[in-house]
Formats: structure tokens, C-alpha cells, sequence
């Protein structure tokens, strides 16, 4: 799982990583356009070599102030980095507040300047600021309200982009609304207030440990026009320098200014991270905490399938014996993005063999129940409930995974077209009805069934002209002896051990399924 850490400037992301990172051993991806400069220490607020000490973590202190960084090469450098991580089953922290790093990270957009691609100057360099924001609001007045416009820098990014065919607004809203990994997204809440609060307290200590200093001596070294100046901060400072020296006046511009980039932070987060937690610092804390420690002994075990686990899309049909227990397993394995499907609430006579349920539960839509227990079990995971019947007119977003719990023949024809139309991996249950021995249950395909409810499965398929796709079909069944029930009673009688082992049948038979879907690519 990837952890990003979102927050204006100074509510304290980095520091939350790094303590996240020491506790659990996670590596950290600084997404920040200016951290990754040596010798820009107190300007930047970048954490300590020492303090990073012990942790793998990338895109910090790395280049000299006269390299020209920007959103391709970070997403250059770090997204093989990122996916490594991925593909060896570690979880990962990424935290920054250049927060076009990130979308461009995780979402995978592919864009570049041609300018930068052949190594050449871009044909905008040389151009004062007036210039170059008179070009922009020729160009886009709608980027010029969603930018810092007195950053150059950023100015002349939006021209490149603009120039090169790629949009800010394609960036943001790139094709893929889907991120290209598993990825949970955590902001910082601040009240505004506060955050000024913090901003000014850190310029001050800025200025107090030799901020003013540290540009003396950048600028013995460098000219003061290169781009990794144009951050607040330097930018204003650099222009005192040229003129009266006045650093009292640097600072309240250094502070006036960043609480404006603050402002920008903010509504920036809440149009482009809808999906984000918004918790205070500590609790966010404490929720990667608990998801990572949740996680910890199965990754052990599944360490080689985490990523399809945590990735793939699951619609599980059918929340009785079998799709209750198989649900219950499905979130203690990691899986994060399921959807439950039952039609029914909870009835008494079903706490015989529903384990999912209790007597508080009696009169409540399977569904919400199921979500509840998803939540009290891992908060971050991510169930969509629907209390409806499964018929032909079903619908829902596409899925990875199919899994069909449902004892209605018309609901399994339709998940059936759902997986083929969507080519996904469909898993059905036979009838467990009067059976009870659960060292009695198997798998295999759909044609060899001979049980009451695989073979009114069959004949529906075989109907439609859809049966040729039986052998493709796997499916839980039980193999002991059905028993009778009482003559004249037509109650489907069941109990928890047989129904339950079919649940956790099907987890099972998925996860294998999954291991050979890593092996077949591998």
C-alpha cells in the first residue's frame, strides 16, 4: 500500500512521515520540487541529514541549485523506484506539498517538453516575470487564477506545458481517473488560523538559524536567477539583497507570501484529493499505524500477491453462510475495494449458520451490517453496500473479481455476462443446502456439477446459448452425502459448518488464482 501524506506548507507532513517511517522501517518519497536541492537546508525546511538517517528516502538533498528540476524528471526518477517498492510488496510513504509531483506519480501521466526531452533551453528563458505572465493570460487565464503567478517558475512551467500540448488541467484530469497503484490519501486538517500560526513561527526560526546566511552564501556560488531561487522564501530575499537589504521587510513578504501559497494548498487538495482522509496529525498517525500492523502477517505469508490483493476490484453477490464468511475473510486478507450485493435483511433463523451476524443485527440490510464489520475491522477499506436483488437489469462499475454467492439462477446469469463482458474472474457457489460436513467441501468447473442449483444454473446458460463457457467456470461445491429434511417441510435446512467452509473455500480459490495471475506475468 502507498501512503501519501497531504497538508499545507507547515502542518507538519514531513515530520508524520518520518516518524511513520522509523516505527514500521517504510521507505519515503519526498514529492517536493525543492528539498531535492543541496545546500537550500534552512530555506527549504528540509529534515536533517540525521534526521533521515536510517531511512530510505529519495528525492532529497540529491542535486546542485543550478539544475533545472521539474515535474517530468521527478516522475522520471521516482516512478521506477515507486514501482519497485510495489512489485516487492512493500508499503510505501510519499509526502510533499508539490502536489502536481504526486498526481503525476501516482496517475501515471505521460507528458514532456520537447525542449527538455532533446536537452535544449526553453525558447521562454531570458524573459522577465511581466513577460512571461502577460503570455500565460494570452494563453490560459484559467491556469493564471490557479497558479502562484509571482513564481516564475511556475509561470514558465504552464507556458512549457501549454506549449508542449499538455495542459495543467491534463495533468489533473488525465484519461486514467484510477491511480496506478494501491493508494490511500491522507490530509492533514489545520485550521487556517493555525496554519499561519505555524508559517510565521517558522520563518522566524528560519531567519533566527541563519537563513539570510545560507543565500550569501548560495549566491557567492551561483547567479541569482536561477530557477531553484524562484521558491518563496529565496525569491524574496534575493530581491532585497538587490536593493535596500531590508530583512524585516523579507520576512513579512516571506510570511505574507506563503500564507497566500497556503491558501492555493488548500483548494488545491480539496478539488484534486476528494478521496483523502481528513484527519489532525496524530490520528492520522494512528490509522496508517493500525493498517500497516493489520496487515503485517499476511503480508508475510501473500507478500508475493499484495499488490493484486490491495488492488483488484471485487463484487461479492450474496452475503448468507457462504458470502458472509467469504466477505469476513476477504477483508481480514487485505482486499480493500469490495462491493456487496444482498437483497435481504437479517432474520432470525439465520444466526444458525450466518456468522457475519448477531441478534443486534435482526431487521438490518445484510449489506450495511457487512460494511460495519469491513469498517471495525480495517477503516481504510473501501465497501460499497447495495440492498437489491441481482437481476438482469443489475449494473455496476467494472470489476476485477466476481464472486457469486446468490442461490437465484437469474442473479447468476447475470454475473455470469457481467465477467465475460468485463473479463473477469468469476467464482460461483453451488447449493450447501443439507449439507454439513466441512471437510467435505472442493472446487472445481461449473460442467461437472450435478447439485440441484449448478445444474438449474446450466440448464439457464445452455437456454440463453451461453453454455459453452462452462468449463470456465470455477465453482465451490459440497461433496458429502445431501441430507433429507423433515417430509413436508420445503425449508432449505443448513447449518454454520458446511456453508462457512464454502466462504472460506472461495477466499481461498482466489487467492490461489491470484498467485498464478503473478507467476503468468512473471
Amino acid at each position: 500500500m502507498i501512503y501519501v501524506i497531504l497538508g499545507q506548507t507547515a502542518s507538519g507532513k514531513t515530520s508524520l512521515a518520518l516518524s511513520l517511517a522509523r516505527r514500521f522501517s517504510l521507505p519515503v518519497i519526498s514529492a517536493d520540487a525543492y528539498q531535492c536541492y543541496r545546500m537550500m537546508q534552512i530555506g527549504t525546511d528540509k529534515p536533517t541529514r540525521e534526521e533521515v538517517a536510517g531511512i530510505d528516502y529519495h528525492f532529497y538533498d540529491e542535486y546542485d541549485p543550478d539544475f533545472r528540476m521539474n515535474v517530468s524528471i521527478f516522475q522520471k526518477e521516482c516512478g521506477p523506484l515507486l514501482k519497485s517498492y510495489v512489485q516487492k510488496g512493500k508499503d510505501v510513504l510519499i509526502v510533499g506539498g508539490t502536489f502536481l509531483y504526486i498526481k503525476a506519480l501516482l496517475y501515471g501521466y505521460a507528458f514532456y517538453s520537447e525542449e527538455e526531452e532533446k536537452g535544449g533551453k526553453s525558447p521562454y528563458d531570458g524573459w522577465p516575470l511581466e513577460r512571461l505572465q502577460a503570455e500565460l493570460r494570452r494563453l490560459s487565464e484559467k491556469t493564471c487564477r490557479e497558479i502562484d503567478m509571482a513564481n516564475p517558475r511556475r509561470v514558465l512551467r504552464a507556458l512549457e506545458q501549454i506549449r508542449s500540448g499538455h495542459s495543467r488541467d491534463e495533468i489533473l484530469q488525465s484519461t486514467s481517473r484510477v491511480p496506478l497503484y494501491p493508494v490511500r490519501f491522507f490530509r492533514i486538517e489545520i485550521d487556517k488560523e493555525e496554519g499561519n500560526r505555524r508559517i510565521d513561527q517558522r520563518v522566524d526560526r528560519m531567519f533566527e538559524e541563519g537563513f539570510p546566511e545560507e543565500v550569501d552564501r548560495l549566491l557567492s556560488r551561483y547567479p541569482d536567477d536561477l530557477y531553484s531561487f524562484q521558491s518563496i522564501g529565496y525569491r524574496e530575499l534575493i530581491e532585497e539583497k538587490r536593493g535596500s537589504g531590508d530583512l524585516e521587510k523579507a520576512k513579512a513578504l516571506i510570511k505574507t507570501h506563503t500564507h497566500q501559497y497556503a491558501k492555493k494548498q488548500r483548494t488545491f487538495l480539496r478539488h484534486q484529493f476528494p478521496e483523502a482522509v481528513v484527519l489532525p496529525k496524530d490520528e492520522i498517525f494512528k490509522a496508517i499505524a493500525d493498517h500497516v500492523q493489520l496487515k503485517k502477517r499476511t503480508d508475510i505469508l501473500l507478500a508475493g500477491i499484495k499488490e493484486k490483493i490491495e488492488s483488484k476490484k471485487v463484487l461479492l453477490a450474496g452475503l448468507g453462510g457462504v458470502g458472509g464468511m467469504a466477505f469476513d475473510a476477504l477483508v481480514r486478507l487485505g482486499f480493500e475495494e469490495i462491493e456487496v450485493v444482498d437483497q435481504d435483511k437479517v432474520d432470525p433463523t439465520n444466526l444458525n449458520r450466518q456468522t457475519l451476524y448477531t441478534l443486534l443485527d435482526i431487521g438490518k440490510a445484510k449489506s450495511d451490517i457487512a460494511k460495519r464489520r469491513a469498517e471495525s475491522l480495517n477503516p481504510l477499506a473501501r465497501v460499497t453496500a447495495r440492498c437489491e436483488r441481482i437481476d438482469e437489469h443489475f449494473s455496476s462499475e467494472k470489476k476485477d473479481v466476481i464472486l457469486d454467492c446468490i442461490d437465484d439462477v437469474n442473479g447468476k446469469v447475470a454475473l455470469f455476462k457481467k465477467a465475460k463482458a468485463e473479463k473477469a474472474l468469476l467464482i460461483t457457489s453451488a447449493g450447501f443446502g443439507f449439507h454439513t460436513d466441512s471437510t467435505k467441501v472442493a472446487f472445481g468447473c461449473l460442467q461437472d456439477r450435478t447439485d440441484p442449483l449448478s445444474k438449474n444454473f446450466i440448464e439457464a446458460l445452455t437456454k440463453e446459448g451461453i453454455g459453452d463457457d462452462l468449463k470456465d467456470i470455477l465453482v465451490v461445491y459440497p461433496k458429502d452425502a445431501r441430507r433429507k429434511g423433515q417430509k413436508g417441510d420445503k425449508t432449505i435446512g443448513s447449518v454454520a459448518t458446511a456453508v462457512n467452509a464454502a466462504g472460506l473455500a472461495i477466499a481461498s480459490l482466489l487467492v490461489q488464482k491470484l498467485e498464478k495471475e503473478v507467476e503468468k506475468d512473471g
